[in-house]
């Protein structure tokens, strides 16, 4: 998949912060809710974006070893 620079810049922001509102993304990119839904959609069902996850804080759930 060839991505454009919108797509890079919706990447950019989406993996600083998966929880970001599209309205905010949007806002961001100078663009509107729709065509980002669009673009996320088409970026996940090409596998570009592969899964959301959360990254948690050992210390502030109590582990201090790792696996």
């Amino acid at each position: 998949m060839q991505l454009d620079e919108t797509d890079q810049k919706i990447l950019r922001l989406i993996q600083l912060d998966a929880t970001l509102p599209l309205e905010e993304i949007a806002r961001q990119i100078g663009s509107t809710k729709s065509p980002v839904w669009n673009r996320i959609k088409k970026l996940k069902a090409a596998g570009v974006i592969d899964r959301e996850v959360a990254i948690l804080n050992a210390e502030k759930i109590g582990l201090t070893e790792t696996f």
